[in-house]
This record gives C-alpha cells, structure tokens and sequence, in this order.
C-alpha cells in the first residue's frame, strides 16, 4: 500500500513539474562565433517570443509540454533547436549556403540577392536609426554608393536632403528618385524611421523598369516593420538631442567696419568734404575706447542677438508587436520635437503606424497598413528663418540698438530688424496632416500560382495661417514708425491632395528540376486630385487676427487640378541551376499630361547574371572567392512629371480690351501650345559584379553605368514678334555615366567584433545634344547641365602699368583689382575682356563620393564610427558670401584680408565701396572654391546593461547610447561656410546653417 501511496504521489509530482513553465537562457551567434543582433526566437506551438539583445543573448519563458525552439535571423537558415531537459543553450546560426541567397525587396515583391541581375543598393532600417536624426533622408546619406544625398539647411522641417541617384537625369522635369513606402509614394522626410524595416534602391533599368514612366531618376523603396509571431513586445525609444551650428562666418565690431569703410573710399579716392575724414577718425577712435550707449555709438551684435548657441530636439518612440500564426501585428507611435535657432521657429510631428496581417483562411490572407501623421512647422511672420539669419550676418552694427531707450525696437536698416523679425513680426504656422489606408488581400488557391489586390487611399493637407504683425521702431528717442507697415496682415491657405492607387496581380512560378521560372504580371491605375484655396485680409483691430475681424479688401484665390495614370507590367525571371540568370520586365504606362495619341509608352529591360562561383572550375578555389556573380542589364526608362498638361496652352485672366470705347476686362493666350510632346526616356545600360572572398568575410561589388536621357523637353527662346511665351519640346540629350564600388570586412578577435565598409562612386554629367540656341549657358553641349561659366583670372593688378598693359573687363580697373585673362583672342579689342572670354569653371554636381563605416563591439558595449566626404565639387560663392558691403552690409572677418600694396597675396581684391567693386566680383574662377570635405559623420557609442541586472525589473533589455552627428569637417572652403551646403538668395551666401548635433538616448524592451 505504502508503494503504491509512493508511485501515485511521484506521478503527481512528475505531472506538477511538467505542468510548470520554464525560464530558457541562451545566445545566438553567427558561423564566425559573433553576437547576432535582433534575433527572433519563438517557442514552437505557442506565442512566446523575443529577440536577441546587443549580445546576442535571451530569455524566454518555455510553456509547459514545449520542447523546442524556432530561430530566425536576415541572411542566415531558421533553425529549429531541441530544448528537451535545457535550461541553457547555444544556437549557432548556418549562413545561407549562398550568403546572396538573402531575400531582398524589389519592384512588386521580393527576390532572393542570388538571383538579382540589376544594380540595387540595400541597408537595413536598425542601422539608418542609430543616426538619431529628424530625417530619413538625411540618415541615407553615404550608406548606398552611387546615391548622391546633400543636406542644405538645417531649419526644422526643412532639413531633410536632396537625393539623386546616379546624377541628374534631366533640365526642365523632376530630378528626384520615386519614393515608395510598403509600395505607396510618400515624401521620406516624413516617414518615421522607428517603423524602417529596410530600404532598397533601384539603380539601373533592369530593377526599376518595373515602375516605367517614373522610375527615370531611380526608385527608393522603404519597406515597414511586421509583426512577428509569438508575445507580445513594447519597445520604447527615446532621445534628446542638442544642435548647435555646424558653421557660421564671424562678423566684425563696429569700428574694424567703419575703419574699412574709410580705407574703402580712400582706396576709390573719394573726396571727402572738410572735417568729416577727422569726425570718422574720431567716431573710430571712440568705438575703440568706450562701450556703446546706444545713443551716440551702436556696435549691436545682431548675429548673437539674434542666433541662439543651441536648439533641442526631442524624440520619444514606443512600438508593439506580436501576434499569432493567423494574426500578427505592429503598431507604432511617434512624438518629434526640433528647435531653431531664432525665436519662433520650431517643427513638430507626429506619426502612427499600425501594420496588420490576417490569416482568413489556408489560402486567403490580408494585409493592412494604417498610417497617420501630423505636422506643424513654425516661422516667423516676417521673412523665412534663412532670410532672417542672413540679416543677423550682415547687418551693420552701427545702425541701431536690438531695442531702443524708449523700449520700442531699433530702427536697424530702415525698419528691417532682424530679432525683431523673429519676436516680434507675427507667426507662420503650417500644418500637414496625412492619412493612408493600404490593404492587400492576397489568394493563393493554388501551389505556386499567387493572385492580389490591392487599394490604398492617400490625403495629405497644408493648412496654413499667416499672421504679419508690425512693431514700432526708434531711432535715439525718436518714433521712426511701424515695420514693414502700420497694417496687420492675415492670411490664411488650404491645399488638399487626394491620392486613389488600384493595382491587381498575379504571379506563378515553377521548378523543373535545374530550371526555376517565375512570371508576374498585373495592372495598375492610380487618381491624384488637387484643389487649394487662400484668402487674406488686412486692418485688425484688438489683435484679435481672424479674417473675419478684419476690415481691410480681402483677396481670394482658388485652384484645382487632376491628373491621372494607368499601366500594365510584367515580369520574367529564368534561372538554370542557379548558375545562369536571365530577366525581362516592362510596363506600358499611359498618363493624362500628354495628348491622345502620344499618352502611351513602353519601357522595357533586359538583364542577364552568371554565378561563376557555382561553376566546377571554381570548386577548388572557393576557400577563398565563395562568391562570384558577374551581371549586365540593358533598359529603357521614361519621366513624364514635368507638370500637368504640358502640351496645352494657358488662358490667363487680368488682360482688358477697348470694346466700344470702354475697357473690358478680358483673358488672352500667353503661351505657346505643343500637342506633339511626349516622354523624356532614358536608356540605360549596367554592368556589375558581386562577389565574396574567404569565407565571406570580405565582401565587393562593382558596377559601371551609361544613362542616356534624349528626348528632353527644353523651352527654347522665340522671336518677340510671336508675341507670345515659348513652350515645350522635345529637343535636348544628356549622358551620365560612372561606376560605383562597395568594400566590407567582417572579423573577430577573440570577444571584439568588428566590420570595415568602404565606398566610392562617381558620375559624370553631360548635355549631348540641343535642338537649338539655348539661351542659358549652363546648358551647353559637350559640358554637365548646371555648369558654372565664367571668367578665368591671374590674380590682382599689380601695379598702374600693369592695368595699362593688360586685357581688362572695364575701365574701372586699377591695382589691388580680379585681373582677368583673355581667353578669346579672335575679338577686335585684345585688351578688352567680353562675354566670349567665359570658360567653363566648374562642376557643382558631387563626384568622388565615399564614405567609411566602422563597427565594432566588445562585450556589452558597441561602437559605430561613420565618415563621409567629397573628393571633387565646385562652388560659386557670390553676393553677401564674398563681397564686402554689398547692399549695405557688414564685413565678416575673412574679408579684412584685402590687398594692399604691401599685401599682393590677399585672399580678397583691394577694399573699395561696393558701387566701385562691381569688376573684381562677377562670375570667375576667383569666387569658385573647392567644395570637397571629409566629414565624421556619425559617431554612435552604446552600453547593454547585462541580462542579469535587468531580470529582477522582468526588463528585456536596456541600452544607453551617445551619439554625435557632423562632429567634425576637414575642407578648404570659405572661412565660417559648409561645402556641403548650397548658397543662394536674392542677395547671395544665404544659409540656414546645417547642425553639429550631440544626442543621449535611451532603448528600452519588455
């Protein structure tokens, strides 16, 4: 009996224990032996799951009665990996026998990288979103060679980055690259990179001829994050960054500017009138000696009155994911804060995203993508932020005081004072709300045969209301009146573009034996409407700055448009034994912007691949090439956003006619009509190789491109009898061509894990042919579109002999001036320089790209190093940015290095006032500097505190980070200026200065 009491209770217990969950400890590392990072791990039959933290390491709790384990990692084989009696264990992750083998997202789906044959750049959003910045743009830039991405301001908002790929590809239409996000086109800048799974790059025709008509300048695809099944995981982010100006030129004090005003216009030889030479040499002498009382002597340092030292900008991010075997899901919600560097200036977003996948049944699945976002941009009511920065700059000290004795603002130049431009003149708000609704229902009735659909739904708004409000100067205790009137202005704006984008398709796919096919074809169609509505209003009365209180004229304005797309694809992809690749694809698209008859095109791509590496011949050497894939692509791509309707003719209103002796208001054609236009088209041709070496540690590919863009459309100059404005035509041809190459080593050291990437690309830009005189000489055969023209120097006059000697561009001429060199000698006049002595000077298009990432990890901590520069670019600095006193304005400290006679060598001509210098700052080789840099781009140094101090807080894991953005340059640019920026303006050198920034942040997970 007692036996038998004995076996019952040692059952029961045995049932106990196996009825009570388990805690799993382990870590998965790669073949080599290092931490992966991100690792999913889910428990067979159940829905717990957790990812791998910096270390590799997890924990997960095992439900009673499971015994094993599903591993997962990008580029590596699932595993499956018995648990049975472990409380411990070690997964070692097999790479793909072919490490190309790794899926990647192309057009309309996916591909495994083994069998790409197009030109495609990838990089993975956990990477992009360790730069801490406010823009995904910005955070491409250096990651993909051959993708030119410039950043030219750093104002909130507004700091995202232009992004070219493989140069410019056209004059008159759009440059930029087609932005997809989960296969729907949005503004980048605008998506939150806390949801970037991964982005993709099309390069060439034969990866983005898939998307026809608007792929000319490239397609950049963003793919979103997915919920993963298993439990249940909370993710939250957050970051404080600090922004502090990367460059910004110094400004003189008040007497080193009014000595050179003196020294300017004894260098002219202006005569002076009696005594006021000794009252400048005395109000010199005072500003030396004596503080300013804002009264008899100003020196204001408007730069530090108006410009803050620093800005903040905030980020808090929490993500959920998990989900099912029939219903996964991630949802994730985004605040953004970024401050400017003047009063009333700052930006805000927020975005939310919720992803859903549903399993309906065996055969039938449906995915949805939600997304919100919201913006508001603030600015003040007078002048941009760029604008009244550049005031800062150049505004003379001596004009005023910030504010006057009598409390009212200065006076500054007449009115205009630029920290009362940002205070004081009212504020500019803009807000973009954004809706999208995606869902795909994808059927799969059969094995191999996959049938879809898919709508989306995209509104974006821009409600913006403009409130200017005047603020009262003075000038040493006198009333000088209101700026920039005494009148309020409000005005206030709606624009509305909804977007309705259908798509059906199918695609099957079969292996016979060595043979493997997959064909896909499917068809298009997509809506775009536009409407906007403004109206303003003047005379406010109590502040109160509604239209409505308003008793001024109001003025309304209205507008709409529309336009529309439809298109069919297709695609072939062929490949034997893995070895031998070959794909075609096309689209046959049809726009409303060109008339009947010429609103179709097609454009075709055929691409080719051969896996040298999978040949027998290779076998004996693959210890040290693993892989080696050679490819080459031939396409034809088109760009037909140039505007709606192009080939049409305006009627414009606003034109009166005499009619019976009376004026009639009336309407008249301004412009010339061409039905015949059609497509701009690219034909591009690519060849590339991408191979591994010892045991793919080390990684390269090359590739070199020629892309032909003809059938341009130009606006050429018509004679003034026509009467009326030029139109378009196709009539222009333009070339790029350039190669591009990507390094990277991977390797340990005992517990240290590092990876080296390098890059470098090049393009080459050139107009090939024109139809006809093109009037701007920027556009030239046999010369890169945007050229600079100017004219070539041999450094100043040296003395009066030398004037008389030598060609000349005036007869203002005189020592200390640009002496210019005759490049035309078929001109009557030898000693006259003209226009036909312009050269060519330069091109302000990067070349030389590169950049270098180093990655390192030791234990808990890791490192990420980021440099990236420019070998080659050219940059015309012009008005404020170089000349001293143009229209009005201070001196900066670099220009006090003028000419003398004593100083033949200095870095600016002799010192005259401006009405005297126009000669010496025309367009010429003089005022074209050398923009190329080397930047540290990025620094990222982060601490995972270990799993064991976390597990009494039931925390997953807890990294800290630091990082730093722009942290230091290496150029021989301008004093005070960026190479990277672009510097223009009505009065020249304006610039909203890029940002140093310095972030700390925390990465939270349960």
């Amino acid at each position: 009996m007692k036996k038998m009491m004995f076996f019952l209770l040692f059952c029961l217990a045995s049932v106990a224990i196996q009825a009570q969950s388990r805690q799993l400890k382990g870590s998965v590392i790669d073949p080599d032996g290092m931490p992966l990072i991100g690792a999913n791990i889910v428990v067979e039959g159940s829905k717990e799951g957790v990812s791998t933290d910096f270390d590799g390491n997890f924990q997960i709790n095992v439900p009673a009665g499971k015994n094993a384990i599903k591993v997962s990692y990008m580029g590596h084989k699932d595993m499956t990996v018995d648990i049975t009696g472990k409380n411990t264990v070690k997964v070692q992750m097999e790479t793909i026998a072919n490490q190309m083998q790794e899926v990647v997202v192309v057009g309309y789906g996916t591909q495994k990288k083994e069998t790409v044959t197009g030109a495609l750049g990838i990089v993975k959003g956990a990477d992009l979103n360790k730069r801490a910045v406010a823009s995904l743009s910005t955070a491409l830039q250096g990651t993909i060679a051959g993708v030119t991405v410039q950043q030219t301001s750093g104002e909130p908002g507004s700091d995202g980055a232009n992004i070219r790929i493989r140069g410019i590809g056209s004059v008159n239409s759009n440059t930029f690259p087609l932005v997809l996000v989960d296969g729907i086109e949005m503004d980048m800048n605008q998506v939150d990179m806390n949801t970037v799974e991964s982005v993709s790059v099309l390069k060439d025709a034969a990866s983005a001829s898939i998307y026809g008509s608007r792929a000319s300048n490239g397609v950049i695809l963003i793919t979103t994050k997915r919920g993963k099944e298993g439990k249940m995981r909370l993710v939250f982010d957050s970051y404080t960054t600090i922004q502090t100006p990367v460059n910004m030129p110094k400004v003189v004090k008040a007497a080193d500017y009014l000595q050179s005003e003196l020294n300017a216009a004894d260098n002219a030889g202006l005569q002076q009138a009696p005594g006021v030479r000794e009252a400048k040499e005395q109000m010199i002498a005072d500003q030396r000696a004596y503080k300013p009382d804002n009264w008899n002597r100003y020196d204001t340092d408007w730069k530090d009155a108006t410009i803050k030292n620093s800005a903040l900008m905030n980020s808090n991010n929490v993500t959920l994911s998990g989900g099912s075997k029939d219903l996964k899901y991630f949802g994730a919600l985004t605040s953004l804060h970024q401050g400017g560097l003047i009063a009333n200036n700052n930006f805000k977003r927020m975005n939310i995203r919720l992803n859903t996948d549903a399993n309906i049944n065996s055969w039938l699945k449906l995915n949805n993508e939600f997304s919100y976002r919201t913006s508001t941009q603030i600015t003040p009511g007078i002048s941009t932020p760029k604008g009244i920065i550049n005031k800062a700059l150049y505004m003379l000290p001596t004009l005023s005081a910030v504010k006057e004795l009598d409390g009212n603002w200065g006076y500054g130049k007449n009115g205009d004072n630029p920290v009362a431009n940002a205070e004081a003149s009212g504020r500019n708000t803009m807000i973009r709300p954004e809706i999208l609704l995606n869902a795909t229902l994808i059927a799969t009735p059969v094995k191999d045969l996959e049938i879809l659909g898919q709508y989306s739904y995209r509104k974006t708004d821009a409600r913006g209301t403009y409130i200017m409000t005047p603020y009262a100067t003075s000038l040493k205790g006198l009333f000088q009146g209101y700026y920039p009137s005494k009148e309020a202005t409000v005005s206030e704006s709606y624009t509305e573009n909804v977007r309705n984008y259908f798509r059906a398709q199918a695609s099957y796919s079969k292996k016979f034996g060595e043979h493997e096919t997959k064909l896909m074809i499917g068809t298009q169609s997509e809506n775009n409407e536009a409407r906007d509505f403004s109206a303003a209003r003047n005379s406010f009365e109590l502040e109160r700055y509604y239209l409505s209180n308003g008793t001024g004229t109001p003025t309304v304005y209205g507008g709409a448009s529309e336009w529309s797309m439809s298109s069919f694809y297709g695609r072939f992809n062929y490949n034997y034994a893995g070895k031998y690749l070959f794909e075609t694809s096309g689209r046959y698209d049809g726009s409303s912007r060109f008339s009947d008859g010429l609103k179709w095109g097609f454009f075709p791509s055929f691409s080719v691949g051969w896996v040298v590496s999978k040949e027998k011949f290779m076998e004996p050497i693959l210890d040290y090439v693993s892989d080696f894939k050679l490819r080459a692509s031939v396409g034809t791509l088109g760009n037909q956003d140039i505007g709606n309707y192009p080939y049409a003719s305006t009627i414009d209103t606003g034109y009166s006619y005499w009619i019976d002796k009376q004026l009639a208001p009336g309407v008249a054609q301004t412009t010339l009509s061409n039905p015949n236009i059609t497509w701009e088209k690219s034909r591009q041709t690519n060849f590339g190789l991408d191979a591994t070496f010892f045991k793919r540690k080390l990684s390269a590919t090359l590739d070199y491109y020629i892309k032909d863009v003809y059938d341009m459309l130009m606006v050429y100059p018509v004679p003034y009898y026509v009467g009326l404005n030029a139109t378009y035509s196709n009539a222009g041809d333009m070339r790029n061509k350039g190669w591009e190459t990507t390094l990277s080593y991977k390797n340990k050291i005992g517990e240290f894990n590092y990876s080296i990437t390098a890059a470098l690309s090049n393009n080459e830009n050139e107009i090939t042919r024109l139809y006809g005189q093109y009037s701007d000489r920027s556009i030239t055969v046999g010369y890169p579109r945007g050229g600079i023209w100017g004219y070539k120097t041999d450094g100043y006059y040296v003395d009066a002999a030398d004037v008389a000697n030598s060609p000349k561009l005036s007869s203002s001429a005189k020592p200390g001036y640009v002496k210019y060199v005759k490049m035309d000698q078929s001109g009557l006049n030898p000693n006259q320089i003209t226009e036909s002595d312009k050269v060519y000077l330069g091109d302000p298009f990067p070349h030389y790209e590169y950049s270098l990432n180093l990655t390192a990890n030791y234990k808990n901590f890791d490192l990420t190093c980021f440099f990236q520069g420019v070998g080659e670019r050219k940059v015309l600095m012009s008005g404020i940015g170089v000349k001293p006193f143009a229209n009005g304005s201070n001196l900066f400290t670099h220009q006090l290095d003028s000419w003398t006679p004593d100083n033949q060598d200095a870095a600016y001509p002799i010192l005259v006032p401006e009405a005297n210098s126009a000669d010496n700052f025309v367009t010429s080789d003089k005022w074209v500097k050398n923009g190329a840099y080397l930047r540290l781009k990025n620094v990222v140094l982060g601490y995972s505190l270990p799993k064991s101090f976390l597990e009494k807080a039931h925390v997953d894991g807890l990294r800290l980070y630091v990082s730093g953005q722009n942290l230091w340059t290496l150029s021989h640019f301008v004093s005070g200026y960026d190479p990277e920026v672009n510097y223009g303006g009505s009065l020249g050198g304006e610039f909203y200065p890029i940002m140093q920034t310095v972030t700390f942040g925390a990465n939270l997970k349960f």
